[in-house]
């Protein structure tokens, strides 16, 4: 059976990917509705900062680059994610805290918080409960307490949206309902356009994953918006395919990233464009076709973004990589959902943690 075969065949589909990562993927845009009902339910209007930082990690943490590209255009103050047990030095009285972590225990995220409010930052708390849940409700700090239950790669737009929508509460973005609500309609129809009902011969993703299987994937995005859904590929394909992969943004991606693949991709390489057309700059076109010229490749793997507002642009093309991921996964024959080698490395950590100094 070949890929196309595998891909098409349900009974095949169910049998590689019994943790339903897929019905987790197809279910992105009910996940945004009941998260913009969750946040629209906390307290989390507060005066503008000087400073919005987002700690989180891993699937919780891209939270954070997503409201860092949102802002990029359309906020007077800074917005940074960061991803550690540390915070910069300048977090303080004037800073909008976002702690963002799926289950709550992420160790590292609330090393953060405890630091962040040890200088003095204004908390806000995303998540499905865990100890997070309770330092902020310990601290009378706003909490969005989001739908539990899912692996926190599978809870994008659970995030997502609270953590905008944090911003949004404090004057950093602009009103973000209709944006929400447009993304979510976007995801309901890339989930009929890429779902697994849809045979291979009319469904991009699965021709993507059809095309990476067994190669090394080289993950380009332009714009803002373009460069988040180059990270989301990457990290979607580490764990749900455990494939690694090579990811950039245009056009930093033309002054490094190009002259590792100088004499062309080569068989065991294959290149990945995830364009924001409308977040391009007008050079951006042209310096896109340069590059492909002087690698001599003809026929990229493409995703567009389309037209709409941000985060609806933004749900076409993580949507993509959510769904080619998983179908690369089950192609190779590894169950998308178990993420054992992290798992060990936590729990490894966890008993340096109680071991006795």
């Amino acid at each position: 059976m070949n890929v196309s075969e595998l891909l098409d065949d349900p009974a095949e589909l169910a049998r590689r990917d019994p943790g339903a990562m897929l019905g987790e993927v197809a279910g992105a845009g009910g996940q945004a509705r009941v998260a913009l009902r969750a946040a629209q339910a906390a307290p989390l209007v507060g005066p503008l900062p000087e400073v919005v930082v987002v700690a989180g990690m891993g699937g919780s943490g891209i939270a954070g680059d997503v409201l860092a590209a949102l802002a990029f255009a359309e906020s007077a103050v800074p917005v940074l994610a960061v991803k550690g047990d540390r915070l910069p030095g300048f977090v303080g009285p004037g800073t909008l805290l976002v702690a963002v972590s799926y289950s709550g225990n992420t160790a590292e995220t609330l090393s953060a918080v405890e630091q962040g409010l040890g200088a003095g930052a204004r908390l806000v708390a995303v998540t499905s409960g865990g100890s997070l849940a309770e330092l902020a409700a310990s601290r009378g700090a706003p909490l969005v307490t989001i739908e539990g239950g899912r692996m926190p790669r599978a809870a994008l737009w659970s995030l997502v949206v609270p953590v905008c929508s944090a911003a949004e509460a404090a004057g950093v973005l602009p009103p973000l309902t209709d944006q929400v609500c447009a993304a979510a309609d976007a995801l309901d129809e890339e989930a009929a356009a890429l779902g697994p009902s849809l045979a291979s011969a009319a469904n991009p993703a699965k021709q993507a994953a059809r095309r990476l299987a067994g190669r090394l994937p080289v993950v380009w995005g332009s714009g803002q918006l373009g460069a988040v859904a180059a990270t989301r590929f990457r990290t979607q394909c580490n764990e749900n395919a455990k494939v690694p992969v090579v990811s950039g943004a245009l056009p930093e991606a033309n002054h490094n990233d190009v002259m590792g693949l100088e004499g062309g991709l080569g068989p065991d390489r294959e290149l990945v464009l995830l364009r924001d057309e409308p977040g391009e700059h007008e050079r951006d076109r042209r310096r896109i076709q340069a590059v492909l010229e002087a690698l001599g490749v003809g026929d990229p793997v493409l995703r567009t973004a389309g037209t709409g507002p941000p985060l609806a642009r933004l749900a076409r093309l993580t949507a993509f990589a959510d769904f080619t991921s998983t179908y690369l996964g089950i192609a190779r024959g590894v169950d998308p959902t178990p993420i054992r080698t992290l798992d060990q490395v936590k729990e490894a950590l966890s008993a340096d943690a109680g071991a006795p100094r």
